[in-house]
């Protein structure tokens, strides 16, 4: 699986991909860095924000990989009969 971008390797036109929320990928251009931070437009919709470069890939399907990563390490959810043991039994 690749990194993210090193501050270094980014630069203003550059495509890059972003992961939001652990889970979706988007695709966007480079507009600018200022203090650590980079400007960055969606090619999809009119919009921008400012992100780390941690959460910048430089290609879709290493996003895509990270995203899969995480997702592998989350926990799974507790068993149903773990939810409901205290629930109380009404008797009519």
């Amino acid at each position: 699986m690749e990194k993210p971008l090193p501050k270094t390797a980014l630069r203003a036109g550059q495509i890059v991909y972003l992961v939001e929320s652990c889970r979706t990928v988007r695709e966007a251009v480079v507009r600018g860095q200022t203090g650590g931070l980079y400007t960055i437009r969606f090619t999809d919709v009119r919009g921008g924000i400012r992100v780390r470069p941690d959460r910048l890939f430089p290609t879709r399907e290493a996003a895509q990989a990270y995203v899969r990563q995480k997702k592998a390490e989350r926990q799974p959810p507790p068993p149903l009969s773990y939810l409901w043991h205290n629930v109380p039994v009404w008797e009519g």
